[in-house]
């Protein structure tokens, strides 16, 4: 699937959102928020970890997803300041888009095939 909104909404301010964000390496310099949101990875803003039983969580929100917008601003640039407006803020909509894909992890090696 594509990116989807998700609506986080505080019910007091020094409730917790629930989660941890990290930021990929800023996007180049001249890129375009479009240039950086297709990059995906590259410069956003990534869902690092997800209290369980949070407001987060209720919202669908998963670790590796990666935030595309914050309140209809592109998520690249000032990430650092997005989290701490984030942090303030009663209620975010946020763009998030699924986790970058990434070849799969090479099977264990204790596995046995069954045979069929």
């Amino acid at each position: 699937g594509g990116a989807r909104e998700v609506v986080l909404t505080k019910p007091e301010a020094h409730v917790p959102f629930g989660l941890s964000l990290r930021s990929d390496p800023p996007a180049r310099f001249g890129s375009s928020p479009d240039e950086a949101a297709s990059a995906s990875s590259h410069g956003a803003l990534q869902v690092e970890y997800v209290e369980p039983g949070s407001l987060a969580a209720a919202a669908g929100l998963r670790a590796g997803e990666v935030i595309l917008a914050l309140n209809g601003a592109p998520a690249v640039r000032g990430a650092v300041t997005s989290a701490q407006e984030m942090r303030a803020a009663l209620q975010v909509t946020m763009l998030v888009a699924p986790p970058p894909k990434r070849a799969p992890p090479p099977p264990p090696t204790t596995a046995r095939r069954r045979p069929r």
